[in-house]
């Protein structure tokens, strides 16, 4: 029985992940994607450049990591979310999105929210602007930087998301 959630083959989510110095882009492809395995609910990556997009869901979830050990320790990073809405987009009035990141497992869950309601039709949008965090000095091998951005808790449908690409970057505030 096949999956209605979309998880990357890990051999191939490795094709998603590029790194430009101390920055990494994460594509869609190497994402976890609650409901992304149907059809009636994501248009999901089918090649590791290509963007996932929302057609639509009640319950969003989507979901990544990237070992801890290829970031500089003592160093703080930013999680930011490349998005975009389509002209048709609906259902994110009053209903805003949550971002995450948790820097290994002794870390606590930092948290940010953003609307996305002000964005429809309009163009690219990083989201959220200040979801940092820092690096350990010491990192045990494993460990992994978890991010992610939720809409869980409204049970309204929503759609028209486009997801383009997951930015860790170092932050200069």
């Amino acid at each position: 029985m096949t999956s209605p959630h979309y998880k990357p083959d890990r051999t191939s989510a490795d094709l998603a992940i590029t790194k430009d110095g101390d920055r990494f882009i994460i594509k869609p492809y190497a994402l976890d994607i609650i409901w992304g395995g149907d059809s009636r609910y994501w248009r999901k990556p089918a090649k590791p450049e290509d963007a996932a997009e929302l057609l639509q869901v009640s319950w969003l979830e989507v979901t990544g990591s990237i070992n801890l050990d290829k970031l500089r320790t003592d160093t703080e990073y930013r999680v930011i979310f490349r998005v975009s809405l389509k002209t048709d987009a609906f259902g994110w009035a009053d209903s805003p999105v949550y971002l995450m990141a948790k820097p290994g497992k002794a870390a606590l869950h930092i948290w940010k929210k953003a609307d996305l309601s002000t964005s429809q039709g309009g163009g690219e949008r990083l989201i959220p602007p200040d979801l940092k965090f820092k690096v350990p000095a010491k990192v045990s091998a494993g460990e992994k930087l978890q991010f992610g951005m939720y809409e869980i808790w409204k049970g309204r449908w929503k759609g028209g998301l486009i997801i383009h690409e997951v930015i860790v970057e170092p932050f200069s505030g």
